[in-house]
């Protein structure tokens, strides 16, 4: 999606029950380097739910760096290696709670509590590493219906810390509970069904299974869209292997790119998400605002003195910094160039 791209997301949820409900906002930064076989990233995750507003924040680094291959003239692979630094630390507001000791048979909330507020209601800074494995493969490269699948497995908290002021437990009363590795795995797929003018309508299908100690989780769905101009996908999720019964929901999402100015691109997206059955969510649905803004060229390579620009071409090739040249990225065109 071009060399630079800045994201924004924030979602609300829970928010008709008279509460506070939950609100997530994310901040994200990429940049595919067409001077380098190493893309660089950064983020930072901010998530605040229930009265006593309990609070998450994560910060963290991303890298990657891919392996080309081309078996054939008619096929081209990306194989990428990535991995994320990233630290967390969690909070709440003890003031705003309602302790046992301080309630009176009769007459209420009325008494003080004798709770004593632990290290001043935060976690210490837990550590939360993560690496990951891609495929991404064009078929059929030569024609105007190639197809593209992409194919990964990520792990979270793979390595333990358990001491110290920065360690793995994310306890705010200081407990050394272990916060168990979270495992995704995904895979997807996009054709052309239909080229005219130079525009084309694809479809994407995709699965997505993540798994944290015994939660289960998956996610299913398929996207249409039009060129790189826009979008609308219906998502299913379920947990799978829950014994205890099922609580699915359905999002319907839309995307579309805004022309800005010359090699600027400006992606926004919406979803909607409502409960289907079993534990029924009567506290609303789920709205969620997607902003992107991708740019063609890359700072970081423009400070390092090297060509930034995007180099787009029918073979996507870049140079780089390495021996051998012409690595490629599989650069998402969507500047509309031929």
């Amino acid at each position: 999606m071009g060399a630079e791209s800045w994201k924004l997301r924030s979602k609300l949820q829970w928010n008709n029950d008279g509460g506070s409900g939950y609100r997530t906002l994310s901040l994200l930064f990429e940049e595919t380097m067409p001077c380098s076989i190493i893309d660089i990233g950064a983020k930072v995750n901010y998530n605040e739910e229930g009265a006593g507003l309990y609070r998450t924040l994560e910060a963290g680094f991303l890298s990657s760096a891919f392996l080309p291959f081309s078996p054939t003239q008619f096929s081209d692979h990306n194989f990428r290696l990535g991995v994320d630094f990233s630290w967390g630390v969690n909070s709440i507001d003890f003031s705003r709670l309602v302790f046992s000791d301080q309630l009176d048979p009769k007459y209420g909330n009325i008494k003080p509590t004798s709770f004593i507020t632990p290290n001043q209601g935060k976690s210490s800074w837990y550590f939360n590493p993560g690496f990951g494995i891609s495929l991404r493969s064009l078929w059929n490269k030569k024609s105007a219906k190639a197809i593209m699948t992409n194919f990964g497995l990520a792990m979270y908290r793979f390595y333990s810390l358990e001491d110290g002021e920065i360690n793995q437990s994310v306890s705010i009363l200081g407990l050394k509970n272990s916060n168990p590795y979270r495992f995704s795995g995904f895979a997807e797929s996009e054709f052309v069904v239909s080229y005219f003018n130079k525009k084309f309508i694809s479809f994407r299908p995709s699965v997505l299974y993540q798994r944290q100690g015994n939660i289960n989780y998956m996610e299913a769905g398929i996207r249409g869209g039009y060129s790189k101009t826009g979008g609308i996908g219906i998502y299913y999720h379920t947990a799978p292997g829950n014994s205890i019964g099922q609580t699915p929901w359905m999002t319907i999402s839309t995307d579309f790119m805004i022309p800005v100015n010359k090699g600027r691109k400006l992606e926004m997206s919406f979803a909607y998400s409502e409960n289907l059955g079993g534990l029924q969510n009567f506290v609303g649905p789920q709205f969620e605002i997607g902003i992107s803004y991708h740019l063609s060229r890359s700072s970081i390579c423009n400070i390092m003195g090297m060509k930034d620009d995007v180099p787009y071409s029918n073979e996507y090739k870049c140079p780089i910094m390495a021996i051998t040249p012409g690595k490629r990225k599989m650069y998402e065109n969507i500047w509309y160039k031929d």
